[in-house]
């Protein structure tokens, strides 16, 4: 099985249990890649000679995990099988023969049935429904419809020995209906189609005659089958992972079945690393969401109570304004400065009056005091 994530104490049990060099041949690695990747994460390894002194029998000691590393720690090995791909051939891996047979599997069943003429003069390809979902989909020519089917066969055994599910449905945003295969809870698509090669095709005299006089000709190039088949993962691959396989002169299509099942397995467990990645990313975007109002709803409070803060200091003002001018009245300092029959008028009626005098003055620091009016002691009195 190709691994593209692995911890720190898997990697470490790994390396002392496996050779470097069939562990790399394992995860399609470059094995002095991965053993510059374990000293760069100060992974212990085995010293040179080590596995050969084990295989005559010796005990040798195996160097402990460090404490200061965290066992849980993700490697990623997609950049490092990235670069060992162009290099490394994928081997024969072809699947057992059906022990079912065809008709078994309900979306084999009536396959032929389902296929029908091409759309039109100069298309090969044999057409379905386009909203028949009870079987599945493919594309190819009458020549190769028998070894597809015989493709397809294989791999819905091996499919269903492993508990797969699959389906044909059409997702959202798609337009056609597409064959969905579900591996360790998550939908992978895959398709299987014939290669189509682009050649001239022979004119009638008429078309050669139009062609000599500038007229263009419908269908002057025309797409063929080629008989050779693709099989593609229409789904997120990890690095160096390639997601088209096909007939070559090295092995044919059959051969990479067993190859085709292992990257199916890759595909699914990338797409669930990315969904952690995205969860992990929205959790950060939600927190710091978070965070952010709670920042402005601290600085609004903030601001609201230093807006409190200078008004009741500008009441303040006002009441000790006040206070001065009362009792700057009631000295003698300034009595040269009123009129003297009101003046005497005034004092006259603060002698006669003085609760009103007390309710009006309370009345006055009410209105211009530094606490709110509906919760001054003195809010049901009016000047």
């Amino acid at each position: 099985m190709i691994s593209t994530q692995l911890t720190i104490q898997k990697l470490y049990e790994a390396v002392w249990k496996t050779p470097l060099k069939s562990l790399a041949e394992r995860w399609l690695l470059p094995a002095n890649e991965l053993g510059k990747l374990l000293d760069k994460h100060n992974i212990p390894r085995p010293p040179n000679g080590y596995w050969t002194k084990k295989a005559v029998g010796k005990e040798l000691p195996i160097a402990p995990f460090p404490s200061e590393l965290n066992r849980s720690t993700l490697i990623d090995l997609s950049s490092l099988q990235r670069h060992a791909a162009g290099t490394k051939k994928p081997k024969a891996a072809p699947l057992p023969s059906p022990k079912k047979p065809l008709d078994f599997y309900p979306l084999l069943k009536g396959i032929k049935g389902s296929l029908g003429e091409p759309s039109y003069r100069y298309d090969f390809i044999l057409t379905q429904a386009y909203n028949d979902n009870r079987v599945i989909r493919f594309d190819v020519s009458l020549g190769q419809r028998d070894r597809a089917i015989g493709i397809l066969h294989s791999l819905l055994s091996a499919f269903d020995e492993r508990g797969w599910q699959v389906k044909v449905e059409k997702p959202r945003y798609e337009k056609r209906l597409l064959n969905i295969v579900t591996v360790e809870n998550v939908d992978l698509k895959f398709r299987l189609r014939e290669r189509l090669i682009q050649q001239q095709r022979e004119l009638s005299v008429q078309e050669k005659s139009d062609k000599a006089n500038g007229k263009w000709i419908w269908k002057e190039k025309i797409n063929v089958p080629s008989g050779e088949l693709q099989l593609f993962i229409d789904s997120p691959m990890p690095k160096g992972l390639k997601s088209v396989f096909e007939d070559k002169a090295s092995g044919s299509l059959e051969s990479q079945l067993g190859l085709f099942i292992e990257y199916l397995v890759a595909s699914s467990r990338h797409a669930q690393h990315l969904a952690e990645k995205r969860r992990i990313s929205e959790a950060k975007w939600l927190a710091e969401q978070s965070r952010r109002l709670e920042f402005e709803s601290a600085v609004k409070a903030e601001q609201l109570r230093i807006e409190l803060l200078l008004d009741m200091a500008s009441r303040w003002q006002r009441v000790n304004q006040c206070r001065t001018f009362i009792s700057e009245v009631l000295s003698s300092s300034i009595n040269a400065e009123f009129d003297s029959e009101a003046l005497q008028n005034c004092q006259s009626e603060l002698c006669t009056h003085p609760c009103e005098w007390l309710q009006w003055r309370s009345n006055l620091f009410c209105l211009y005091g530094i606490w709110r009016r509906d919760l001054c002691p003195f809010h049901r009195f009016r000047v």
